[in-house]
């Protein structure tokens, strides 16, 4: 739940100023960080596998100006130009999309809801609440260093401050904001958190101070998130219909 976001997030901290220090310099650069990363390429397979897939998108492609990707004699495809990162990401996007809406309906899906509702009850059914939570992060980082694999070839070199703690506030700000195990969700709190700020960026110094109030009024009117999951639009309408007894 929420709070094990934000344990992660302390414990992300906690490597970031250990990968500054001097005791891991040589391995990673330290605080220098990593120099002259090649730009993103797929070779064998998947490069093929991404030629094809371009075609029906050619009219756009020439539309927009955008070199069409192409197999080189190296059997490689190098994404070296801003359009051809955006594509590449596109394919991330899509992919990691397509990964978390089957693991959603999966039987591993499954455990991590009935986790999130109560551990207890969840390991008391014979789920190995160890072993759930090690996939988990497993696949959590899997696909943050995907992200991190494609923002490093975009820079070219990275630095220990390339990636700050407030840029993982606003990703787990996102995930509340959209709704919390809602895919949808994910992508429209992605769309408003990312798009607000950058509407506000004329107020200058007061931008922050904005859209702080933003996201405290939208947990105070819509504190489900703009889109959420089929389970947390029962409980929440369960909530509202429920009885209300003399007691009460």
């Amino acid at each position: 739940g929420d709070y094990l976001a934000i344990t992660t997030l302390g414990f992300g901290e906690i490597i970031r100023i250990l990968a500054r220090s001097d005791w891991m310099a040589p391995l990673i650069g330290g605080a220098q960080g990593i120099l002259q990363i090649p730009k993103a390429a797929l070779t064998g397979w998947f490069a093929w596998a991404v030629s094809w897939i371009q075609l029906p998108f050619v009219w756009l492609f020439y539309r927009f100006g955008i070199t069409l990707l192409e197999v080189d004699r190296n059997g490689q495809i190098v994404f070296g130009t801003p359009p051809q990162l955006y594509f590449l990401l596109v394919l991330a996007c899509l992919l990691m999309l397509f990964v978390s809406r089957r693991l959603n309906n999966s039987r591993t899906g499954r455990q991590w809801m009935a986790m999130r509702e109560d551990e207890d009850v969840a390991a008391a059914m014979g789920i190995d609440t160890t072993r759930v939570k090690i996939i988990a992060f497993t696949l959590s980082a899997a696909s943050g260093g995907l992200a991190g694999a494609i923002f490093a070839a975009k820079l070219g070199s990275i630095y220990p401050h390339s990636f700050q703690l407030l840029i993982s506030i606003n990703v787990l700000a996102l995930i509340i904001v959209g709704g919390m195990g809602s895919i949808p969700g994910i992508v429209v709190g992605a769309f408003a958190l990312v798009g607000l700020p950058e509407l506000l960026r004329e107020f200058a110094e007061f931008r922050l101070l904005f859209y702080g109030i933003a996201l405290m009024v939208m947990m105070l009117v819509r504190p489900e998130g703009l889109w959420p999951s089929a389970v947390t639009r029962r409980e929440m309408g369960a909530e509202q219909t429920a009885p209300v007894t003399a007691g009460d």
